[in-house]
């Protein structure tokens, strides 16, 4: 089928030629993704050095493997940390050495698999309810499917792993998230280039508010568990296990600001990346209307025509073919860094301390060498018998390693339940004239959103 089925997505063509610092601000700032090297979509591994500082971009599953696992304690996470520090403070997902490990052992055991199919009935539930809003429009409406990815995903973390009253959160998440995509291209390259803080950076102030808003949102939350009895006799969730959880050396707890640390970076982490991961995945099966049928087929023929259960996810297997090409093509995460704190030769390649390690995710997933058509839409390269052939650090959607995101158990649940809802009643069509570019603000958004017109079945 693949053959006759071929689409090539929109996609970001890299610089003809080295650019220069005028062209590299411009360009970044716009755009992250398209400062990527052509040979970062061919090569191994590419050392530059530039005004910026040495840089190196590596590709292989070796140096992958080598930055992120083997040789990780010479490597730090400090352009992330920059960036999402001021947000995230010292959470999960912004510390290292063991304040990450204690925090990762705390949070782990919530992801357990057997609970979390527990969740499958509610991530249906919540797919449903997106279903009767399009189902109140009139037939063929264009819908704004970015923002209501995002809806669905906020509400299933707000239903399961942190569920509150308080209904101030989910408007600060939308505020936020607008700001540091409006802002976060100042914001990423300053903290890559290693910029002195006391530097203007458009779009600061608007991003600090936004922050403080945010933070005295999850504030309000978690005072409100607290007045509630704290974690006596409060549901076993994520909030419960963080408040309950205690260093394995100190024994000490974690106090307000690091239980607020997490519980954004659960809030935000934890659905955007699954709102972006359905986006371009209905963007691509509005492309690809043969998929579409077959996902339809699929989703039919495994649940009998009654709603999604936990019984039918591992039996999905379509469906999850269809996410994790979807996710190849427009990796959540499109790119991660690391900066090497002292010198280190890995697989033969000398970095010296102070070298900027840039992991470019998109291209990886597009390299030349390592995917036959890497640019075409083909979810038959995730069949069982060909992704068993897949090296592990060739495809890294969830990162990689020790640090690989905690919930990515959880995400790939929730977008097979999520998807299989939506295919058994709707189809995706695109409108006219509308090329969604990819571009990278911490996770990967549609320029212009992700309008397509929907058209629903009884």
């Amino acid at each position: 089928m693949q053959s006759a089925l071929r689409m090539v997505p929109p996609g970001v063509a890299p610089p003809e030629k080295p650019l220069g610092r005028i062209a590299f601000i411009s360009r970044y700032v716009r755009n992250p993704l398209s400062i990527v090297p052509r040979e970062a979509y061919e090569e191994d591994f590419l050392p530059v050095r530039s005004r910026r500082g040495p840089i190196a971009w590596i590709t292989a599953p070796s140096l992958i493997r080598a930055v992120l696992v083997d040789e990780r304690e010479k490597f730090r996470k400090l352009a992330q940390i920059r960036l999402l520090g001021p947000l995230l403070g010292k959470g999960i997902l912004t510390s290292e050495g063991a304040d990450w490990r204690w925090q990762r052992r705390a949070t782990a055991p919530v992801f357990r698999h057997q609970d979390l199919m527990t969740f499958v009935p509610t991530f249906v539930r919540l797919a449903e309810r997106a279903l009767e809003r399009w189902r109140a429009s009139p037939m063929g409406t264009v819908q704004p499917i970015e923002r209501d990815m995002t809806a669905v995903t906020f509400d299933v973390i707000s239903a399961t792993l942190l569920p509150s009253a308080d209904r101030t959160v989910a408007p600060a998440v939308e505020r936020a998230t607008g700001s540091f995509q409006r802002s976060g291209a100042w914001a990423q390259l300053y903290a890559v280039a290693n910029v002195p803080r006391w530097v203007p950076q458009p779009g600061r102030l608007s991003m600090a508010s936004a922050v403080r808003t945010l933070r005295s949102s999850v504030a309000r939350l978690l005072a409100e568990r607290r007045a509630s009895g704290g974690d006596s006799g409060a549901p076993d969730d994520l909030l419960h296990r963080l408040i309950a959880a205690r260093d394995p050396e100190s024994g000490q707890a974690m106090n307000d600001e690091q239980l607020i640390d997490n519980l954004l970076t659960f809030y935000l982490a934890g659905h955007e990346t699954t709102a972006k991961a359905l986006t371009w995945t209905l963007f691509l099966l509005s492309r690809s209307p043969q998929w579409a049928s077959a996902l339809e087929e699929e989703v039919e023929r495994v649940t009998g025509g009654a709603p999604v259960d936990a019984t039918h996810i591992e039996h999905l297997r379509l469906v999850q073919q269809v996410l994790k090409e979807s996710m190849r093509i427009y990796p959540p995460v499109p790119m991660m860094s690391r900066q090497a704190v002292e010198d280190v030769r890995i697989d033969g390649h000398p970095i010296r301390a102070g070298t900027s390690v840039v992991i470019p995710i998109y291209a990886i997933h597009r390299h030349r060498r390592r995917w036959q058509d890497p640019d075409a839409f083909d979810p038959e390269r995730f069949a069982p018998e060909r992704e068993e052939g897949i090296p592990r650090y060739q495809y890294i959607p969830f990162g990689a390693g020790p640090r690989i995101c905690v919930g990515n158990a959880f995400a790939m649940i929730e977008a097979t339940a999520i998807l299989a809802t939506l295919a058994r009643r709707a189809r995706f069509h695109p409108v006219e004239g509308h090329q969604p570019e990819p571009i990278a603000r911490v996770t990967l958004v549609p320029r212009g959103g992700m309008p397509l017109k929907v058209s629903l079945r009884s």
